[in-house]
């Protein structure tokens, strides 16, 4: 099953605990999902866009879903539906760390949302 099967007419509201980052996220189709910022974003930073997906199923109910957003964000996250895990790494553009990107890891809940 794919994650826009698992989710088909859902969102899915996730928390993330060290930075208390927090969206609602939808599997627009197989290949296009939304995200909408549900906290204040500095000036200039998007609060929503729709992205490009990649993803694969690890074991049941787990999932690695991957994008890269316009600004250059890269985004690696894992679902996981058995315990409503959420576990994300993100990288950016920054000329002054090691490879000129910047890295955060950061792990959080989520819960499904019906339409």
């Amino acid at each position: 099953m794919t994650i826009f099967e698992k989710t088909k007419g859902k969102q899915i509201e996730l928390k993330y605990e060290e930075t208390g980052y927090h969206f609602i996220m939808k599997y627009l189709t197989e290949k296009e999902l939304k995200w909408v910022a549900q906290f204040e974003v500095s000036e200039g930073e998007a609060s929503e866009g729709v992205e490009n997906y990649y993803s694969y199923q690890i074991s049941e109910n787990v999932y690695n879903i991957n994008w890269v957003e316009e600004e250059g964000l890269t985004v690696s996250q894992i679902l996981d539906f058995n315990t409503f895990s959420v576990y994300a790494f993100l990288t950016w553009n920054d000329e002054t760390k090691r490879g000129n990107r910047e890295a955060l890891l950061q792990k959080g809940i989520f819960k499904i949302i019906n339409e």
